[in-house]
């Protein structure tokens, strides 16, 4: 699946800088290319960044910094390159405002008519992504008529009791997902890969690089060509035809511990020669049970928590489509494990469309279960998107209340001074 990458604001063009590192990494260890481009093209060719702000983009280290890439957009007035300063309603009027700049650059130099998607990442708190995401995949998606997917990234915690990073993202979320022409939303709680032990530029980095590899064995299943790689294939139109609403990705992986594979070899399972030679129960017991941990992981490690407790207890999940790719070596990839993990969505997202498929032969070492959970609906996520528009409500309440009561005082005191000369 090859994608054009925007992103807007600097949290979501960190974010894009990020893609396009995993881009260059895909390319030269996979010889896959998920971007639009060919062979004489950079790998960066089809990533982007938006920004008011231009030291935002000084800090960008794939994605060129060249006014084809690196869109400047507010530079020749009142914002001078300076940012939004946290004001999202200026991030959107400024982006419709330089709607000719961004779609030109894009069309120009993006190569967007051989993607088969675009995908606009923002994070949520700030002024210039928060504002300009919606009005950036409106814009996109008028002009080329493909699917354009947003991403949104929710803040921390510890920005929640802040009135502009929680309005600022309720009324995100309420243009993108709600009012805007996006074809699915992807959204992503930073908290759930904050460490702990790390400072907040450590923890930005590697969020930042967590968010873009869940995407990587998505995107290059369905572009690979070297037949050892292929299993049952998930292609691009394979995603885009479940994507719909707000959605959720997730990824596990685990290693496949050398003992197991000697074990595995003893009986005749991994050996040249050996193929089709029975192995012993034990070995298929202990590599259905690592592929059945990584499934379930997979739904609790996905970008946003979107669970509920049915009737009686369970953990289920309310989604109207799930995907479920399986990677890992090709002798890990049996057909035991595939309908093991169709069963485990068919169980956990009750009712749900499902497709799974298998990226065999990549790895020698590890596991992985990539899941996307599509237009979502009851659970925590709902719960959250809903605790986001209450607390933004109440906390613009609050605000015009202390200003009122601070104009107030301010009048009282100035009629003291009424005798006062003026100077």
């Amino acid at each position: 699946m090859k994608l054009v990458v925007v992103g807007a604001g600097q949290g979501g063009s960190n974010i894009a800088d990020e893609f396009a590192a995993m881009g260059e990494w895909v390319w030269k260890n996979r010889r896959v290319r998920i971007f639009t481009g060919d062979e004489r093209d950079p790998i960066y060719k089809g990533v982007f960044a938006v920004n008011l702000g231009a030291g935002d983009l000084y800090g960008l280290k794939y994605i060129p910094q060249t006014d084809d890439h690196s869109i400047l957009i507010g530079a020749d007035n009142e914002f001078r390159g300076r940012g939004a300063g946290k004001v999202n309603a200026d991030g959107a009027e400024q982006a419709r405002k330089n709607s000719r700049k961004i779609v030109g650059s894009i069309r120009d130099e993006g190569d967007v008519y051989g993607a088969d998607a675009i995908l606009v990442i923002a994070t949520t708190a700030g002024g210039t992504g928060s504002g300009s995401v919606g009005p950036i995949i409106d814009m996109l998606k008028d002009e080329f008529k493909k699917p354009v997917y947003g991403m949104l990234v929710l803040p921390f915690e510890n920005q929640y009791d802040e009135p502009d990073s929680v309005i600022n993202t309720a009324t995100c979320i309420k243009k993108v997902v709600e009012n805007s022409l996006a074809d699915a939303v992807f959204l992503v709680d930073n908290q759930k890969f904050v460490r702990k032990g790390d400072s907040m530029g450590t923890n930005y980095s590697l969020i930042n690089r967590r968010i873009a590899d869940s995407f990587m064995d998505i995107l290059c299943v369905g572009e690979e060509t070297d037949r050892s790689y292929i299993g049952e294939v998930l292609d691009a139109n394979d995603v885009i035809r479940i994507l719909s609403g707000p959605c959720a990705l997730g990824v596990s992986h685990a290693y496949v511990p050398p003992p197991a594979k000697q074990s595995a070899s003893l009986f005749g399972l991994f050996g040249k020669g050996n193929v089709g030679k029975p192995r012993h129960f034990s070995v298929t017991k202990a590599q259905v049970e690592r592929a059945q941990n990584v499934v379930h992981a997979s739904l609790s490690e996905l970008s946003l928590d979107c669970e509920f407790e049915d009737d009686n207890g369970a953990v289920r999940y309310d989604a109207q489509n799930v995907l479920g790719l399986f990677s890992g070596p090709a002798e890990e990839a049996t057909e035991e494990i595939v309908e093991m993990m169709d069963s485990t969505f068919a169980e956990r997202v009750p009712g749900a469309g499902r497709r799974k498929g298998t990226y065999p032969g990549r790895t020698s070492d590890t596991i992985s279960v990539t899941c996307i959970m599509a237009n979502i609906g009851q659970g925590a996520a709902m719960d959250r998107v809903a605790w986001f528009y209450e607390a933004a409500t109440r906390m613009m309440g609050e605000s015009s209340e202390r200003k009122e009561r601070r104009q107030r005082g301010w009048s009282d005191i100035g009629r003291a001074a009424d005798q006062l000369p003026d100077l």
